[in-house]
């Protein structure tokens, strides 16, 4: 190799001289400045495993005999942290010793005192084959880290589109809505919860409104781990939601379960088993209609908190086997359902326990879903399953203790309604840390109902108007040509154990909106949208929005403080 390509080989490389006489840095300076990429220099050893910690060298030249300082020691400290790195160690020729030291420690080269010019190019000319494996040897780590880097990019992007899609293959029509029957006084909520024990789960569900009458709804628990697992689930929910889609008013339990027997014989593999809960409920009849396949008991709690078990009633679906049975039962005194894949019943606690010999008492305790998920996941905090449930609730608000208010849609108006739910929570001795949160809550949805509903400004508007420092005029103007839309606000406590349950709703005039919006703004952490919402979620334990998505309720439930 010539010297021209050596000289290549070092211009990538940056020097760290160890050198603490200036005229012997003034040598090293000009004999190599066109040498190397760059050249530095330090004094002490302290600062020189200061910069090796912070910058990479290719080579060192490292003087013996410095003031505070024994070479020798330093470059033990470095091949510590290196054993490889090319060193050139520069002493006096008498120093036998020393070099019989250098060797035992691997340095690369030696540079007898007084040198020159010429004996430094000799020095790193010796010195060129060790500095050239080194190089290569960085260079490769280097690329490879930069290749695996590379790779768990692309793996996060694969990952990240993975879950986005298993939860695109979810539908709930009825998200963060209540359903309300237009011949009944109760509400109910349909609730899902869904936590994947990986990336790609073999779990999934899907809640489905078929008319004002009736919902339908299915878990899938595709048996096995991984990929195939999640293709599966994936396929099965996504071909269920398009039989729905299609049949609309004309959908029909039996032919369901028909088509998707047919289609998904064609779709598992030999060894493959599909666990499936499908089911209907008539809000005007209240029947359930159940066909589950080798799936967990289906629990229902009635109004005395008496529990029953729905068991299974076909087989789990092979490529061998499917054959299906529907069974239908009555639910006119049930006021809560609770559906589950088997995740959740054989989830293991600390002790080894599995979670299935507390589900039917926590269940029975639970007032929502919320407080059933807090009991669950203390218990099993950290699943070694997928976990899908569906947390089903009959909801009818009791008129004891009511306060109905109706205000105008102007801010002062709220201003006072406002005040008047802080003060009825004092009243009712609910502390200050309370009192302030839930403020904060009641006075988000109310502005909502204010500035969304009632004075028609959306979020992109309210953007726009406050950016050009108007917004407080277009509100008073919106005041003035909406004078004629209220707002409803009602709220009540109920005593509940040792503490209160609170509930408050709001229902402005507005157009409303579609609450399938949420989700978009659960996943986008950046956006700025939906403040109140996502205020709200995190503070109470439950938020229902009517289907038109003008009119909010929303519960808490607020234990005694000590």
């Amino acid at each position: 190799m010539t010297g021209k390509d050596k000289k290549n080989i070092y211009a990538s490389i940056t020097l760290l001289v160890v050198e603490n006489n200036p005229n012997t840095m003034l040598l090293y300076k000009e004999c190599l400045k066109d040498t190397f990429k760059s050249i530095v220099f330090a004094q002490t050893e302290k600062e020189v495993l200061r910069l090796f910690e912070r910058q990479h060298f290719g080579l060192f030249i490292c003087q013996h005999k410095l003031p505070m300082m024994n070479g020798m020691d330093l470059i033990r400290a470095l091949r510590e942290k290196n054993k490889v790195v090319p060193i050139i160690l520069a002493a006096d020729a008498q120093e036998y010793e020393t070099f019989q030291q250098a060797v035992d420690l691997n340095v690369t080269h030696s540079l007898m005192k007084p040198f020159n010019c010429e004996s430094i190019l000799h020095a790193l000319d010796e010195t060129y084959e060790p500095a050239l494996s080194y190089f290569l040897y960085q260079k490769s780590l280097k690329d490879e880290l930069s290749s695996l880097k590379d790779q768990k990019k692309y793996d996060n992007t694969q990952h990240k589109q993975a879950f986005l899609k298993e939860h695109q293959a979810i539908r709930n029509d009825f998200y963060y809505k209540y359903y309300k029957h237009p011949e009944q006084t109760n509400l109910w909520y349909l609730d899902g919860s869904y936590r994947p024990h990986e990336i790609l789960s073999g779990d999934t569900y899907s809640i489905r409104r078929i008319n004002k009458d009736r919902a339908f709804f299915f878990i899938i628990d595709a048996m096995g781990k991984g990929v195939s697992a999640s293709v599966t689930s994936v396929v099965a929910s996504s071909y269920i939601n398009h039989l729905v889609d299609l049949s609309k008013e004309a959908f029909d339990l039996n032919r369901l379960l028909s088509d998707f027997s047919t289609y998904i014989l064609k779709s598992l593999l030999d060894e493959e088993v599909l666990a499936v809960l499908f089911a209907e409920i008539n809000f005007s009849l209240e029947t359930l209609s159940i066909s589950s396949y080798g799936m967990p008991p289906v629990l229902l709690c009635d109004k005395e908190t008496n529990i029953t078990k729905i068991k299974t009633n076909n087989m789990p679906i092979s490529k061998h086997y499917v054959q299906f049975n529907i069974d239908i039962h009555q639910i006119q005194n049930i006021d809560k359902i609770l559906f589950c894949s088997d995740g959740l019943v054989e989830s293991s606690l600390e002790n080894g326990e599995l979670y299935f010999s507390h589900l039917k008492k926590d269940f029975k305790d639970s007032k929502n879903r919320s407080s059933f998920l807090k009991k669950l996941y203390n218990k099993v905090p950290n699943p070694d399953d997928d976990i899908t449930l569906l947390f089903f609730q009959r909801f009818e608000q009791s008129q004891e203790g009511v306060i109905d208010i109706e205000c105008k849609s102007t801010l002062k108006e709220i201003e006072n309604v406002i005040e008047g739910f802080h003060t009825y929570l004092e009243q009712n001795s609910i502390g200050p840390i309370h009192t302030a949160k839930l403020g904060m809550i009641f006075t988000e949805m109310i502005m909502n109902a204010y500035e969304h509903g009632s004075l028609d400004i959306s979020n992109t508007l309210k953007k726009e108007l406050i950016s050009q420092g108007v917004f407080d005029d277009e509100c008073r103007n919106r005041e003035h040509r909406y004078q004629n839309r209220h707002i409803q606000i009602r709220y009540q406590l109920i005593p509940h154990g040792k503490g209160k349950d609170l509930t408050f709703d709001i229902k402005d005039e507005g157009d409303g909106f579609d609450t399938q919006l949420f989700k978009k703004l659960i996943f986008d952490t950046t956006s700025v949208n939906g403040r109140g919402f996502k205020i709200a979620k995190k503070m109470v334990d439950a938020i229902y929005y009517s289907p038109k998505g003008n009119h909010v309720i929303l519960h808490k439930y607020i234990p005694k403080e000590l």
